[in-house]
C-alpha cells in the first residue's frame, strides 16, 4: 500500500523516521511530506496569503521526501494532491512526540493532518506516543504497524479518521487497544504572567494534570481516551473533521416551518 506519513514535529522528527522505517519494512511505498520546522498546536489551519515552498529531501534510505514550509494540513494536502506522485492508499500522520486525547485534538497539528485527509475522503490514522522519561519507538511502532495492517477490517466510513495514542507504560505486557471515545472536556488551564518593561503582560499558558479532566471521581467518563490513558492502555477513537449537531438542527429546522 502506499502510505503518505506527515506529521506537525518537522521532517526529521524521530517519530517519523521510526515510523517511517517501520512502514516500508513492512513492505508499504512510504512517501514522506512533513513541515520543514516544528509545528504543534496549528490545528486545521492552511496557508492562503503566500505560496508553500516544497523542497525536496533525501530521507535515510535515499527515497525522496518533501519539507513543506507550511501547517501539517498543508503538508497533508499537497502530499495527496500533488507530492505523493502515485495514488495514496492511507494517510498516516505522526507519531508525535506527546498524547493527543480529550479535547486537546482540537488544537494537535498531527490529528489535523489526519482529518484533512479523511475530510478528502482517504483513510486517515493520527498517532502519538505519551511523553516519558524515555521515548520507546521500538514499542510505538510495533503497535502503529499492527494497527494499519487492521485498518481495512475495521469498515471505517468516508470522512472518519482514527485517533491513537500510546501510553508511555502499558499496563499490560499485551500490545492490546481501546475503542474510545475523546474526553469532551478542555483540561484545566491557568496563566502566568510577567511584567514586561512597555507596559504590557506577557502570559504562559500552563496546564493542569490531565487526572483533573478524567480522574477517577468522575464515573461518567470511565470510557473517555483520558481516563483509558491514565490506566496505562492503549486508546483508538474514531473522530471526524466537523461536526453538526443532527437533533438541535432538526428541532430548529422544524420550529422554523411556516
Amino acid at each position: 500500500m502506499h502510505i503518505l506519513l506527515t506529521n506537525d514535529d518537522g521532517l526529521m522528527a524521530p517519530g517519523l523516521l521510526a515510523a517511517y522505517e517501520a512502514l516500508k519494512a513492512r513492505g508499504h511505498q512510504v512517501t514522506a511530506c512533513a513541515p520543514d520546522s516544528q509545528r504543534s498546536a496549528s490545528s486545521q489551519s492552511v496557508t492562503l496569503r503566500r505560496p508553500i515552498k516544497a523542497a525536496p529531501w533525501a530521507m535515510p534510505d535515499g527515497a525522496l521526501g518533501f519539507a513543506v514550509y507550511g501547517t501539517p494540513a498543508d503538508c497533508a494536502r499537497l502530499g495527496f494532491s500533488v507530492l505523493a506522485r502515485e495514488p495514496v492508499g492511507l494517510v498516516v500522520s505522526g507519531i508525535n512526540d506527546d498524547s493527543n486525547l480529550g479535547f486537546d485534538i482540537n488544537y494537535s497539528g498531527t490529528v489535523a493532518g489526519a482529518l484533512e485527509a479523511a475530510s478528502a475522503g482517504y483513510p486517515a490514522l493520527a498517532a502519538s506516543l505519551e511523553r516519558g522519561a524515555g521515548y520507546d519507538w521500538k514499542r510505538a511502532v510495533h503497535i502503529l504497524v499492527a494497527v494499519v495492517d487492521s485498518l481495512s477490517s475495521w469498515n471505517l466510513p468516508q470522512g472518519v479518521a482514527v485517533n491513537l495514542n500510546i501510553p508511555d507504560k502499558l499496563s499490560t505486557s499485551r500490545n492490546e487497544w481501546f475503542w474510545t471515545r475523546p474526553h469532551p472536556s478542555p483540561a484545566e488551564d491557568y496563566y502566568e504572567g510577567e511584567p514586561h518593561p512597555d507596559g504590557s503582560v506577557l502570559y504562559r499558558r500552563l496546564r493542569g494534570p490531565a487526572k483533573a479532566v478524567a480522574g477517577a471521581d468522575e464515573p461518567g467518563r470511565p470510557d473517555s481516551d483520558v481516563a483509558h490513558a491514565l490506566a496505562g492502555h492503549i486508546t483508538l477513537s474514531p473522530i471526524m473533521p466537523h461536526a453538526c449537531h443532527e437533533p438541535t438542527l432538526k428541532r430548529l429546522m422544524a420550529d422554523n416551518k411556516i
